[in-house]
């Protein structure tokens, strides 16, 4: 996980009063860049003025880098 997204993940938490251990983060971290992998990939299409119809695939998963 990038530094700056650890230090807005554990500003956050810490707003809200919840203490979460370094393996916790770890594996929260690993799971945000997933998502964002995810959405990387979404933005990458050009569907110019098509109407899209997206679909949940749970057992799906992301290359890795």
């Amino acid at each position: 996980m990038e530094r700056r997204t650890e230090e807005a993940l554990r500003a956050l938490l810490a707003r809200e009063g919840v203490e979460v251990r370094e393996d916790d983060i770890e594996r929260f971290g690993k799971l945000l860049d997933t998502y964002r992998k995810a959405l990387e990939l979404l933005h990458s299409y050009d569907v110019g003025e098509a109407e899209i119809g997206p679909t949940f695939q749970p057992q799906r998963t992301l290359p890795e880098d």
